[in-house]
């Protein structure tokens, strides 16, 4: 079943034209057309901002029969939305218009955007968020509070420490449709919901990160390992 649908898509992109079209770096990031299957997703051209720990990656979902961009933040990846199409054309005719836009997005200051206006000078004046250590259970802040990262459905990455060798990472997200704080991690790069980071302001999120951080954070890191030797 997995050889039948990638043969086929393998067909569909000997006869298109638009990867040949790609540049060959955008913004930093360097094109590689390696093919890989992850069970019913099939990546054929990625952009890999190595220094940035930064990715867009073009790919087939099998699932919804429709080819999709993802983009990969530290060990957190999404679908953008407005890169979701059922034929092979019109997604590369979006790419080709609209691709070097999305890495300039990936690097744009996000707390100037309109969503996170209720909560922007809050985030600036935050001690404890200016005071975060570099380095917390062997995992290092890759994002945090004065610089963070958009991510899809009105979602903010605000911290994310992360053991880039292991997958591994606990995050903060604001969702500014809900006006709420809330977390995530990832283990062995599994994502997993947590709902002990739940608030409703920066005060209570504190609150929060004071209790529970460092511990999710070795959480993580014993589930991985876990996972490692099942």
């Amino acid at each position: 079943m997995a050889e039948e649908f990638t043969e086929k898509i393998d067909e569909a992109l000997a006869a298109w034209t638009v990867l040949d079209e790609l540049p060959a770096e955008i913004d930093g990031y360097l094109l590689s057309k390696d093919r890989q299957q992850h069970e019913a997703q099939y990546d054929f051209f990625r952009y890999d901002r190595a220094d940035a720990h930064r990715s867009v990656v073009g790919f087939y979902d099998a699932a919804t029969t429709s080819y999709k961009l993802r983009v990969e933040i530290g060990v957190v990846s999404f679908a953008l939305p407005s890169f979701i199409h059922g034929d092979l054309d019109t997604f590369g005719q979006e790419l080709l218009r609209y691709l070097p836009r999305v890495m300039a997005e990936m690097h744009a200051d996000a707390l100037e955007t309109q969503e996170l206006l209720p909560v922007r000078e809050s985030i600036a004046a935050w001690e404890y968020g200016r005071e975060l250590p570099e380095q917390l259970e062997g995992y290092e802040l890759f994002v945090r509070p004065s610089a963070p990262a958009q991510m899809t459905n009105g979602s903010f990455l605000i911290i994310d420490y992360v053991d880039f060798a292991r997958a591994n990472d606990v995050g903060i997200y604001y969702n500014c449709y809900r006006n709420e704080f809330f977390g995530e991690y990832h283990a062995a790069g599994m994502p997993y919901v947590s709902y002990d980071f739940d608030a409703s302001d920066l005060e209570e999120l504190e609150q929060r990160l004071r209790l529970n951080l460092a511990r999710y954070l070795r959480r993580a890191a014993v589930e991985a390992d876990a996972e490692k030797n099942v």
